[in-house]
């Protein structure tokens, strides 16, 4: 007859809450939940894989109907026939489901529908769904009311890796308990026991090896101890780091120094041999990493043994070299390994990328702009000293600049009012340019007037009469405003009670004026008087009939027929 063969992760399976390897408060919580017979409907065990939560699902389905005991108990004899039909997983009451190959609405409905019968042999009818947040929204949504209120004497256990898949309806209505990553000193004890019970001749550096790699997976650290069994014994680190294509301490700590030291040459070599012997790029910037972190750790703590990665063998060299070395550079070669590794993963060329990174991180980017700092630093004191000679000779002559800067200011002021109302008047002429509609231009050009310009904002004066209607082409000519100047104009309308054009016409009249007499000043005063007088009556009769053509021209808005001819 052939014997089957046991993994270990099966063999040593724990089958009480005793033997439940680094999880005290979960356990200590589901013992006395047993012992005062306060049960809840649903629970939820999340939390990483190999970390002990479909062995407590069933630790809890045996405690619940061991046959040896009348009720709950918190130790399973384990001998009944309903504990070793739960250890194999055929009892008819306690039902094992995966969520990954039943994620639709049908598999719960018919789930949901065996949960109303009554339990055949023991006393509590225990479903298990494994990877729940595999199943859909609408097979998490039948489940709800079920969870919330189960038929009696049913329980209902959810496993997951991925609690923030599960709908928080659904983790609302179960008691959650979080699973955590099993510490390494309890793997490492947990491995030597099962070393000694299979007689497996290994070393407490490799047993440390196998524990820091299955990173707090309990069923990872007695898988890979199954395998390193096979090799031949008495079984060493350097078996384990070849087996799993670990990357040797010893080379790393070279590369390390390398890097500290910074020697192309040495470190091309490294990795070089490394790649040779067929260790994997992303290994090696991971090991480097885990090095510099160690350096950090030495050169700052005293104790550092328990905090460090590496093993006894080579923390002595680890800490010479760390005591050789600077901190600003370790941290600094720390700084430049960031986002690397994802480089290096994603890449096609993941050798050519790695040796390309370790060569950088030789880079002295930090010096070269400290250099340029105190470059322009020196340069900064230079020109201080060289303004202190010239302070004297720049006091003397502030008095007389400052004296024709006044003066030049007051005149500037003076011949900068008439310019910008010129300039106002051209723009507003370009303004009235950039409309479409021609009503809308002669309306704004007899009875609007720009009256001040910011970078921002436009003041227009607009007769009474006239306010409403050019309020409402208010978006027209802030438009005709951004094509005017090429930027967003706020446009302001200020009425006026005066009659805008008077205002303006005697504006430009009392302008002309000015001018001729600083033309002719050496005209009489007689024939100014006259030239007023003249002026004067044009002006009335042009006043007259711009007030004719505005009556008309409102008509015309109005509705009215009107002859503007």
């Amino acid at each position: 007859m052939i014997q089957t063969f046991e993994p270990l992760h099966h063999k040593y399976r724990p089958t009480n809450f005793d033997e439940l390897v680094g999880q005290d408060p979960i356990k200590s919580t589901l013992k006395q939940a047993l012992l005062s017979d306060r049960i809840a409907p649903a629970y939820i065990f999340s939390g990483p894989r190999g970390t002990g939560k479909t062995s407590s699902a069933r630790i809890f389905a045996k405690s619940l109907n061991c046959l040896k005991n009348e009720k709950a108990t918190t130790v399973p004899c384990g001998e009944c026939e309903l504990c070793q039909g739960i250890s194999s997983g055929n009892a008819l009451d306690v039902i094992e489901i995966d969520a990954a190959s039943n994620t639709g609405v049908e598999n719960i409905r018919e789930l949901i529908e065996r949960s109303r019968f009554a339990p055949a042999k023991a006393r509590w009818k225990v479903y298990v769904i494994d990877e729940c947040h595999m199943l859909s929204t609408a097979a998490f949504n039948a489940l709800l009311k079920t969870l919330e209120e189960p038929p009696r004497q049913v329980v209902f256990i959810l496993a997951t890796t991925d609690p923030q898949r599960v709908l928080p309806t659904i983790l609302s209505r179960c008691m959650r308990f979080d699973f955590r990553r099993i510490t390494l000193h309890d793997l490492e004890s947990h491995l030597m026991s099962i070393a000694k019970k299979e007689g497996i001749s290994i070393n407490e550096e490799a047993i440390s090896l196998i524990a820091k790699h299955s990173q707090g997976g309990l069923r990872d650290a007695e898988s890979l101890l199954d395998q390193v069994s096979l090799l031949p014994q008495p079984i060493t680190q350097l078996n384990i780091i070849n087996l799993i294509g670990a990357i040797p301490e010893e080379e790393l700590i070279m590369l390390a120094k390398s890097l500290i030291n910074k020697d192309p040459n040495s470190i091309l070599n490294v990795c070089n041999s490394l790649i040779n012997k067929g260790k994997e790029p992303i290994a090696i910037l991971q090991g480097i990493a885990s090095i510099l972190r160690d350096l950090v750790v030495k050169k700052v703590t005293t104790k550092s043994d328990d905090l460090c990665n590496i093993s006894k063998e080579n923390s002595e060299s680890l800490k010479d070299l760390a005591t050789s070395s600077d901190l600003d550079q370790i941290l600094n070669l720390q700084a430049k390994l960031k986002g690397s590794e994802n480089y290096i993963r994603n890449s096609n060329q993941p050798n050519l990328w790695l040796e390309i990174h370790l060569l950088g991180m030789l880079s002295n980017a930090d010096s070269k702009k400290n250099n340029t700092i105190k470059q322009s630093f020196v340069k900064g004191k230079i020109s201080d000293n060289s303004e202190n000679k010239h302070s004297k000779n720049m006091s003397e002559k502030i008095d007389y600049k400052s004296e024709q800067e006044l003066i030049q200011k007051t005149d500037l002021i003076d011949e900068s009012k008439p310019d910008q109302t010129l300039n106002l008047d051209d723009i507003w002429k370009k303004v009235i340019a950039m409309l479409e509609l021609p009503s809308t231009k002669m309306l704004l050009s007899q009875q609007a007037k720009l009256i001040n310009l910011n970078s921002d904002s436009a003041e227009i004066a607009i007769s009474e009469k006239w306010i409403n209607m050019i309020q409402s082409r208010k978006n027209l000519i802030e438009d005709a405003f951004y094509k005017a100047r090429g930027s967003s104009t706020k446009v302001l309308l200020i009425q006026q009670k005066d009659n805008l054009n008077n205002h303006v016409k005697d504006k430009t009249n009392s302008r002309n004026i000015d001018k001729k007499n600083q033309i002719k000043i050496e005209s009489e005063p007689n024939k100014i008087n006259l030239k007023e007088e003249n002026i004067e009556p044009n002006n009335n009769l042009k006043i007259n009939s711009i007030d004719q053509k505005a009556k008309q021209f409102a008509d015309f808005f109005s509705g009215e027929i009107v002859d503007l001819e």
